[in-house]
């Protein structure tokens, strides 16, 4: 020991700083981007933040449930799902997306094209990964901004319609949040960003009390003078090593000139120092759960005082909870993302909830007045049925009039809502061999016919590319099939704008796959050639197997004029009605326009119904639509020939 004084250290105290959502401009010009924070990490903090409290995490997880639902659905009725990339279904890619847009209140994705310039494939880029010049014009991907800061990939940001530089683009949505940043949106939770922090260092102090063998803040004083340096660190590190838990080290030591008196040790604080942080702990929760507009803790399995937690409370809950949250996020969801895909071309989305969110008991009476048909049938693990979309009540009574006529039904209004099939009294007709020779129906007419004979163009005036494999049932079956032509439409156009030369089917299947992305046979290929010659617009050659083909003069005009067509097919006999008959005979190709305008002269959906209802005696069965069908066809207008505006 030295001398008799007593000695005195003081430490300081690090501050904690919460980072800052800060912009930082590089320049006044638009070729460099916008750093987001300090130290341009702050996005890796919001994870840090998710990551590390797990209620923070917990809401944010089940808001991304409720947002999503049942998923997207086409509004036609159908789920989207087709495959956005090679990696990800659709349901994958939303969760992703909506999952960026909880956490950092933005999300981005990678538009890929083919060499005619037409979206191919949609993949997800983490938002925090993404930074932004000041207009959103330019984006700088990183897979790390920490240590791989100069390893950058550039994009430009996606634009509706062809990309004629056909290079992968951008898409980038943000949420509005009031701010003063002009680039990067704040995440909605911002205003609780310090409470989260706190509720992650609750737990740290949690634990560190658990592990820590020795008690937290003690004094350890030594009497009889004051050490050298050397011999004050090995009694520092010889307690700390004995007594010390594996984050502790929360002890003080000191020495004073008192003698021989025996070390004195005191705690600065009670054992139950942890009861203290009980009031801070609740209030962090409540600041967690205003910043995340929750209606109700136990949404998010949460119990809280007072409340049983029972269906009713749960379901009136989450329905203020929709209301006030969900519909909104919803809808800036499907705002983007119908001006990403309505660029390809596919209709309208929206997120859907099928049947309620919570479990709940109805009489059997009740049910038949507030479900519909295929409600009940899903409840009782049966599938749908057709018109099974409409309550019990819906349900109009089978007709009890027998038939008048042979071959005919009692009449009922077309315009009205079709019912189910239903069996009736078989029609006293004779046996043929064909098998829709005891086919009756009943409705349209010459009239009829008469308000849509104009529409259609005729057959001859097309040549056919391709002929779909099974028949239109309903008008939600339009788009998908317009979908499915969609790649023989794109290899056609390709081979009109850049030819052929002296290439084999397999070298130009390979070719197609690299520049569009398309898989494609090789007997495909030949097919697809073999069309567009007969059509006239291009000139085809194929010599020892290798193929040429060199489009004539006006091709590229031609290329508009490869589109999806639809015939009226079906049996040809002596039981067809008039108007059925007739319209096959017409022997047209009709857009969906002219179809749709049918359906508004005549009051009812001709995709759905066709000629109108008809009954079977061989199986006592009556259907809302007829015998025929809408087939589809990929056709090209002849070289003579001009197509009908769209």
């Amino acid at each position: 020991m030295t001398g008799n004084t007593t000695h005195t250290e003081v430490y300081n105290f690090s501050q904690h700083i919460t980072p800052l959502p800060i912009e930082q401009l590089q320049s006044h010009n638009d070729r460099q981007f916008v750093i987001y924070g300090l130290d341009n990490l702050y996005p890796n903090f919001l994870l840090e933040l998710y990551n590390g409290s797990p209620v923070h995490k917990g809401v944010i997880n089940s808001k991304k449930d409720y947002v999503i639902g049942d998923g997207l659905y086409f509004k036609s009725g159908t789920k989207v799902d087709f495959k956005p990339n090679p990696t990800d279904t659709f349901e994958q890619l939303i969760g992703k997306i909506v999952n960026d847009y909880l956490i950092f209140n933005y999300w981005t994705v990678e538009v890929v094209y083919n060499k005619l310039g037409k979206a191919i494939q949609w993949n997800h880029i983490p938002a925090h990964k993404v930074r932004a010049n000041r207009d959103k014009s330019k984006f700088w991907y990183s897979n790390d901004w920490f240590f791989e800061y100069n390893n950058l990939i550039t994009y430009d940001v996606w634009k509706a319609g062809k990309n004629e530089d056909y290079k992968n683009k951008l898409f980038f949505n943000a949420a509005y949040t009031p701010s003063v940043n002009n680039v990067y949106a704040v995440p909605e939770y911002n205003a609780a960003i310090k409470s989260i922090e706190t509720d992650i260092e609750i737990r740290k102090f949690n634990i560190n009390n658990i592990k820590n063998s020795f008690s937290v803040s003690t004094i350890i004083t030594y009497f009889g003078g004051t050490p050298t340096p050397e011999i004050k660190s090995t009694m520092d590190r010889k307690i700390k090593d004995a007594y010390s838990g594996s984050n502790g080290q929360k002890m003080i030591v000191g020495f004073q000139n008192e003698g021989s008196t025996a070390p004195d040790v005191k705690n600065l604080t009670s054992p139950d120092f942890y009861k203290q942080y009980e009031q801070l702990k609740k209030d962090t929760l409540d600041d967690i759960m205003f910043a995340h507009s929750v209606v109700s803790p136990a949404l998010f399995g949460m119990k809280t005082e007072g409340q049983l937690g029972n269906t009713t409370e749960l379901e009136q809950a989450y329905e203020i909870f929709k209301n006030l949250y969900v519909v909104g996020r919803r809808n800036e969801l499907e705002t983007a993302l119908n001006k990403l895909f309505a660029d390809a071309g596919m209709e309208t989305m929206e997120f859907k909830d099928n049947g309620s969110l919570f479990a709940s008991t109805l009489s059997d009476q009740l049910k038949e007045k507030v479900y519909t048909i295929n409600e009940i049938r899903k409840e009782a693990g049966l599938p749908e049925i057709e018109n099974g979309n409409r309550l019990v009540d819906e349900v109009k009574p089978v007709p009890t009039a027998e038939p008048t006529i042979t071959g005919q039904i009692p009449d009922v209004t077309p315009t009205g809502s079709p019912v189910a099939p239903i069996a009736i009294k078989p029609a006293n007709v004779s046996s043929t061999n064909n098998k829709f020779s005891d086919v009756v129906y009943h409705h349209l007419n010459d009239a009829d016919f008469d308000k849509v004979k104009h529409l259609g163009k005729g057959k001859s005036e097309f040549t056919t590319l391709k002929k779909l494999s099974y028949s239109i049932q309903n008008f939600s079956d339009v788009k998908a099939i317009e979908l499915a032509f969609d790649d023989n439409k794109d290899i056609a156009d390709y081979i009109l704008t850049h030819g052929i030369r002296n290439q084999t089917a397999s070298q130009i299947k390979a070719i197609i796959r690299k520049e569009l992305g398309i898989t494609v046979t090789a007997e495909e290929i030949r097919t697809i050639v073999k069309d567009l010659k007969d059509s006239g617009v291009v000139n085809h050659e194929t010599t020892d197997g290798k193929i040429t083909v060199k489009p004539n003069e006006n091709s590229l005009e031609n290329i508009k004029r490869v589109e999806v067509r639809y015939e009226y097919s079906g049996p040809m006999d002596d039981k067809n009605r008039p108007f059925c008959a007739k319209l096959m005979k017409l022997d047209n190709y009709y857009t969906r326009e002219d179809i749709e305008l049918m359906s508004a002269a005549f009051g009812y959906s001709i995709f759905d119904y066709r000629g109108g209802f008809y009954h079977n005696p061989n199986s006592n069965v009556t259907t809302p639509y007829c015998r025929h069908n809408w087939d589809a066809v990929s056709v090209i207008l002849n070289k003579e020939g001009e197509v009908d505006s769209e």
